[in-house]
């Protein structure tokens, strides 16, 4: 199971733009994130909606890859 499949599955709050993954942090979401094998490569925002602390996830959204593999 990848990255957005266990956070979707924990019901973290998720969004996206394009191939990046927004997830909101949260104690699941910060224990997921532990076995991330590129969690180097993860770094947190302040939403600007929200005001919450989200991690952003480099090319984790895996619908966006699906739909780039169905087009070609």
């Amino acid at each position: 199971m990848d990255i957005y499949e266990q956070l979707k599955n924990a019901n973290i709050p998720l969004d996206h733009h394009e191939s990046d993954l927004y997830a909101k942090v949260t104690p699941e979401s910060q224990k997921i994130l532990t076995t991330y094998k590129y969690r180097a490569q993860v770094t947190t925002f302040k939403s600007q909606i929200d005001n919450e602390l989200w991690y952003n996830i480099p090319f984790a959204f895996t619908p966006f890859w699906e739909s780039k593999n169905k087009s070609h």
